[in-house]
């Protein structure tokens, strides 16, 4: 073969359809790696546990799932919320003043309880179960959502402890203590995320059976030692002050401590939060919030 003919024949080659297209071997390995790889599935359910104690005898556990229809839960959309809770407590009973002198003369006063003049204990329960449609609307850095349902609250009397055998619970009493009432269910949550460094969340939950209503806030600043966290957490983790004030029947339990947040990490989410509580019947102590969530 001459040198001509040689040309030719590479000339030959590169004009062929069937020809190597050096220009998009870049494009055709970048698309080979994106078939590997399959696509992020976005999540449409979200499950949800609120779990609340008191150093006064007080516990509650939440529990909520969350749907989003025809679209995801990272999408501007309506929502399904079936939600529902049990939790208990004991009360303190303050006698009549000659019970009380009864009491104390027999040394049956609670000595965790000073200065209060108790007799005994109730101890009661608190159910709750409810369903909603609402609609939440997203961007990029914040998240606002509202709800409205129906829920059915009861409250039950699980029995008493009195310091005497002649100190008794009047029947009017144990009456106040267990029922169930149906009412409207509404609630409203904001999340923010202004920038890497800064969070606002807030929620209000209010349903008109006992008037019952749970209100939160808590802001927070990227955790300040970020660099020393692991890979997994950099970025992630969050601190700052809680604020809360459970309502119940017209009486107020407010709630102030601080918080510390994982923001979510794949599907994840997690916040513990805890501080001080007062309750009009129980007086005052401490309380402890454990918030976590996954999505599918």
């Amino acid at each position: 073969m001459n040198c001509a003919s040689g040309v030719a024949a590479i000339c030959s080659l590169l004009m062929s359809p069937k020809a190597v297209d050096v220009s998009n071997l870049a494009g055709q390995e970048t698309t080979k790696s994106a078939i590997a790889q399959p696509l992020r599935r976005s999540p449409s359910v979200e499950f949800y546990s609120w779990s609340w104690a008191t150093t006064r005898r007080s516990w509650y556990e939440w529990l909520t799932a969350t749907a989003a229809i025809e679209s995801s839960l990272e999408e501007s959309g309506w929502r399904l919320r079936a939600t529902g809770g049990f939790g208990g407590y004991a009360s303190d009973v303050k006698g009549s003043d000659a019970e009380n002198v009864i009491a104390s003369a027999m040394e049956v006063d609670d000595i965790a309880l000073p200065h209060i003049g108790t007799v005994g204990k109730y101890y009661g329960s608190d159910g709750f179960v409810g369903a909603q449609i609402g609609y939440a609307l997203i961007d990029k850095k914040w998240e606002v959502s509202g709800f409205l349902g129906v829920g059915i609250t009861t409250e039950g009397y699980l029995g008493a402890n009195m310091r005497s055998s002649a100190l008794r619970i009047p029947p009017a009493d144990i009456s106040d203590f267990a029922a169930t009432e149906f009412g409207v269910l509404g609630s409203l949550e904001f999340r923010a995320t202004p920038n890497d460094h800064l969070m606002l969340f807030a929620s209000a939950i209010y349903t008109t059976a006992f008037r019952w209503g749970y209100f939160e806030v808590k802001p927070g600043v990227l955790f300040p030692f970020n660099d020393s966290l692991p890979v997994l957490l950099k970025g992630k983790l969050f601190f700052g002050p809680h604020a809360a004030l459970n309502s119940y029947k017209g009486d107020l339990q407010p709630m102030f401590g601080a918080h510390i947040t994982l923001m979510e990490i794949g599907p994840f989410y997690a916040s513990v939060a805890g501080g001080y509580v007062r309750d009009q019947y129980s007086g005052q102590g401490g309380y402890t919030i454990l918030e976590t969530s996954v999505r599918f």
